[in-house]
Formats: structure tokens, sequence, C-alpha cells
């Protein structure tokens, strides 16, 4: 599995992890769905919304993994 990296565009995440969103939802809000979510990294995101870009992907990639996980 590729990790989720914060120069990853949100969009891109969410296309490629429909799983992601509901997370990126909760700490970027709106970010998730607004056009821009095409060109806006995550720590974009983060950046705009004041929150940790790292942690965010920390989490990200801590539950695709336990994701993952479940369907072996």
């Amino acid at each position: 599995m590729k990790k989720i990296t914060k120069n990853m565009t949100i969009a891109q995440v969410i296309i490629d992890h429909p799983i992601a969103e509901e997370i990126l939802q909760k700490h970027l809000g709106h970010c998730t769905s607004c056009p821009a979510a095409s060109m806006e990294t995550i720590a974009l995101g983060a950046h705009l919304h004041e929150k940790d870009a790292d942690e965010i992907v920390k989490e990200l990639n801590m539950v695709l993994e336990d994701n993952n996980k479940e369907k072996k």
C-alpha cells in the first residue's frame, strides 16, 4: 500500500482511498468537496485550517493500514 503524504492533493487521496474522506472532513471541513481540492494539498488545507498536516497524515495512514488488515 502506498502511504499518504501531506504533499498529495485532497481529491487524489479521496479518489484513491474513499475511506479517507471522513477523516479529512473531520480535520479540514468542507475542503474535501471544494473545487480547489483537486489542486490543494493536505499540507495547504491543514495550514488554512490551522491544523497539523503531519498528524492528519499519520491518522490517515493508520486507518488505511487497519482497513487493509481487516480485508485480509
